[in-house]
């Protein structure tokens, strides 16, 4: 079996991918308690402030909702300012092979740490740190025929591994 995609990762989708990554952890709970608070400061307070108090009641109200999102997703623009404008996957018995621009690079099984499938997107993890995203727009109807064949490849590469390594303790 064989899949090709072409991926062009805008800035949105890695702004979704790391909202969501915030949003799901302890600095997700504080930034939801701290804009709660922000609010119910301004509104029992606004009537007595100052215009510099006003300002600071405005600005905790509207950094987390606001500001960190923007800025989060001028870090995204930039981010893929570097990069290739389009990654192209072929996905197949052998490995991944990754074509961007010029640069070619040959992933084989064994190279593929994880592969998560998301509500929006697939993510292949190369390490614990870099991946390919590969949103429902690329993948299109066969998101789910993909995935089961990405997760049968991981699963196969680790249980041939695991009994290797079995083999070499006795």
């Amino acid at each position: 079996m064989e899949y090709q995609f072409c991926c062009k990762v805008r800035a949105t989708d890695l702004w979704k991918m790391a909202m969501s990554a915030t949003y799901r952890s302890l600095a997700g709970i504080v930034n939801v308690t701290f804009t709660v608070a922000a609010f119910c400061a301004a509104f029992r307070f606004w009537n007595g402030a100052g215009s510099f108090a006003r300002g600071l009641l405005v600005f905790g109200c509207v950094f987390f909702p606001l500001i960190q999102p923007l800025a989060i997703l001028g870090r995204c623009a930039k981010l893929l300012e570097d990069g290739p404008k389009a990654v192209e996957l072929l996905v197949n018995d052998d490995g991944i092979r990754v074509t961007a621009g010029e640069k070619r690079e040959q992933l084989t099984w064994n190279r593929i740490r994880n592969a998560i499938r998301r509500r929006d997107s697939i993510i292949i993890f190369s390490d614990d740190v870099h991946g390919y995203v590969l949103t429902n727009q690329v993948l299109g109807d066969q998101k789910e025929d993909f995935f089961r064949y990405l997760k049968g490849k991981l699963l196969s590469f680790r249980s041939d591994c695991d009994m290797m390594k079995k083999q070499e303790k006795y």
